[in-house]
């Protein structure tokens, strides 16, 4: 593929990112995890303090590139952010993902390069999470960034793209621990890929001797300040960096005991071969099909590129996969590795098809394939973006729940200290999240754990209860509250009761 046919070409990958992206990124509802990620923002935003969490949270960086936003579109509190804004970053960073791809011409060739960039815009398990206010998508930004800026180091070993690396390597570890995995599963693949290709150079316009010591220390240098900087709240709270190193003993015993997310060690990769749901069909075999030509490529040619590509996606795809700990973003960071080899698999399969008519035939059904992942990202993103029966969808908010946000301010709207009318909350910690996001509007807001502990509900206009707790809540309450139910996630239920006043002036507000 020429230069020009490539430039042309690369911003149409990147616009079909955008579209799978942007659009109606307020349409689903919180999912929990994201907002316990925006209220742990919105305290960053209003108060300017940051304490890392090395128990259930994953690291600062997430929170740190929302207040640049948030302050560049003039968002200055929690109760001024909403779903979209919150998502927008991750979008922007999945988009930014497909650039990056792109730009790995010069290791794979461009059109591998336009291939990968182009799975990856149209990928559902990354069009998906895009769409997501968790750290994955910024995650495997800065792993592609780390892993472009490796490659060019070794084209030719600079102290600059030492620091490149350097520095893309502290976000990573600042974003998520899971980094380590990434770093191991890359140092094992450039080491073993040296062994196999001794007695192949890298070639150079421009040689240059690269300087170990020196440019180890460039690279060290910036990895460690980054994340140290981030960790410790710009040096404002230095026991983060020491927290950041204490959080492994919590990942650690998460998956000695997983519980809720048990799964089996197939689960990724059954995610992304093959699922049926309800009479849906989600498969992104496509990817791996080209995957495995990408490989068989590496295997004949001997690349240093590709070996190592394969090497590093295999051996993280495989650290991933053993811990019975499994959530499904985390197919993120090794399927971008999947996808660089499938964009070197596809340009492999056309090469190796040398008469017309063939070529032809392939690249209709390769169209056809990226079609049905077009159509899969669109269906997960947009008709089917809480539906349980979408894979990707995880303990996802129901839609259901928008009705009792809803309900909630529409009573809240006719009474007479309107948000600041008292609003209790009695739920268990599961059935909690999101509401704290979905109320932050409202001033008086109380949670409690157990009905006993709650000290009576006269006093307050509403009441939302889990099952347990409403079936405790009832007897002390007598006739004097209305009564609603609202699916949260899928078997759980919440119970909204409506205080007997309020009610009626809310009917008669309908009224009228």
């Amino acid at each position: 593929m020429n230069k020009a046919v490539f430039r042309g070409l690369a911003p149409l990958v990147v616009l079909a990112a955008l579209l799978f992206r942007l659009p109606g990124l307020g349409l689903r509802p919180m999912h929990h995890d994201e907002a316990n990620q925006a209220m742990k923002f919105g305290a960053l935003l209003e108060t300017g303090e940051y304490r890392y969490d090395p128990a259930d949270h994953h690291g600062p960086s997430l929170y740190y590139l929302t207040w640049v936003l948030a302050k560049a579109l003039g968002r200055p509190t929690t109760a001024s952010l909403d779903e979209a804004m919150l998502r927008l970053l991750p979008a922007l960073f999945g988009a930014g993902t497909v650039v990056l791809l792109l730009l790995f011409s010069g290791a794979m060739g461009r059109a591998a390069a336009l291939a990968a960039g182009l799975l990856a815009a149209l990928s559902p398990a990354f069009t998906y999470y895009s769409r997501f206010y968790i750290q994955e998508t910024i995650f495997v930004f800065f792993i592609a960034t780390f892993a472009l800026a490796l490659w060019k180091y070794r084209e030719r070993p600079t102290g600059t793209r030492a620091a490149a690396a350097g520095l893309a390597a502290g976000l990573m570890f600042a974003t998520k621990e899971t980094s380590v995995i990434i770093f191991a599963a890359v140092g094992a693949a450039v080491l073993l890929t040296r062994g196999l290709n001794k007695e192949r150079a890298v070639a150079s316009p421009a040689e240059r001797k690269p300087r170990p010591l020196r440019d180890l220390a460039l690279g060290l240098g910036p990895a460690v300040l980054s994340a140290a900087v981030l960790f410790s709240s710009f040096f404002r709270h230095p026991r983060g960096i020491l927290d950041a190193v204490l959080a492994f003993g919590n990942y650690l015993a998460k998956s000695g005991d997983p519980g809720f997310h048990a799964h089996p060690i197939g689960y990724y990769l059954g995610l992304l071969t093959y699922s049926r749901t309800g009479g849906l069909v989600w498969s992104e075999s496509l990817i791996l099909a080209l995957a495995c030509l990408g490989i068989i490529a590496a295997v004949r040619k001997r690349g240093e590129f590709p070996v190592a590509a394969a090497l590093a996606s295999l051996l993280a795809a495989a650290a991933f996969s053993l811990p019975a700990y499994k959530t499904p973003w985390n197919v993120l960071p090794f399927h971008l590795g999947f996808i660089i080899l499938a964009g070197i698999g596809t340009e492999y399969l056309f090469r190796m098809l040398r008469k017309a008519p063939l070529k032809i035939v392939a690249g209709g059904l390769l169209g056809i394939g990226l079609l049905h992942l077009a159509w899969q990202s669109g269906q997960a993103s947009f008709r089917y973006s809480a539906d349980p029966r979408n894979p990707y969808v995880y303990a996802q908010t129901s839609s259901d729940y928008l009705k009792l946000v809803k309900r909630v301010d529409d009573v809240a709207a006719v009474l007479p200290d309107r948000e600041k009318s008292l609003i209790k909350v009695v739920c268990g910690l599961y059935e909690t999240w999101p509401l704290p996001w979905s109320l932050r509007r409202h001033t008086r807001v109380g949670y409690w754990q157990e009905a006993a502990a709650a000290g009576g509900f006269e006093d307050a206009a509403l009441v939302i209860a889990s099952e347990e707790q409403a079936a405790r809540i009832r007897p002390l309450i007598a006739d004097t509250f209305h009564e609603e139910f609202y699916g949260l996630r899928p078997d759980v239920l919440l119970t909204l009761f409506i205080r007997t006043d309020a009610w009626e002036r809310f009917l008669d507000g309908r009224r009228r």
